[in-house]
């Protein structure tokens, strides 16, 4: 029997390998989507929502962190462990204090890691979102132990 609608979708999604660069993108567009969600959570006085979400954020970011090759990675791993303890504290101050500043502040900082890594990851794929942008040494040596 041929799955259909959502299962389908489940079946195949749980049997489809995804490189580094595509978990890495799929994980940034994941905490985006979670943190305009939270946002809503705070103007609509949601504590659940919010709470829930922001929790979401926290453990992607930990992921993220955990994943980082801090064996090769050197110094820039290192300054990317830091900038995600930093959102993580950032989310702890915006779930306590209802604080949506900061939650603009980590959406902020997530969406520019999201698009960084999604052009080093055209420029690794051949592709290059930008032209002019497509240099060699923007790479870094960048490592994901994922």
């Amino acid at each position: 029997m041929i799955a259909t609608g959502y299962a389908g979708y489940r079946n195949a999604m749980a049997h489809k390998t995804e490189s580094k660069e595509a978990i890495l993108l799929m994980s940034y567009e994941g905490a985006l989507i979670s943190l305009r969600i939270a946002h809503r959570g705070i103007r609509e006085k949601n504590p659940k929502l919010k709470g829930e979400k922001i929790s979401k954020v926290l453990a992607i970011l930990t992921e993220l962190d955990c994943a980082l090759d801090r064996e090769n990675g050197g110094d820039l791993a290192e300054k990317m462990s830091a900038l995600y303890g930093y959102m993580m504290n950032r989310l702890t101050t915006a779930n306590i204090k209802n604080d949506p500043k900061a939650l603009e502040e980590v959406e902020y900082l997530l969406g520019e890691l999201y698009e960084g890594f999604k052009e080093a990851a055209a420029q690794m794929a051949g592709g290059s979102v930008h032209a002019e942008n497509n240099k060699p040494e923007m790479m870094g040596g960048v490592s994901l132990a994922i």
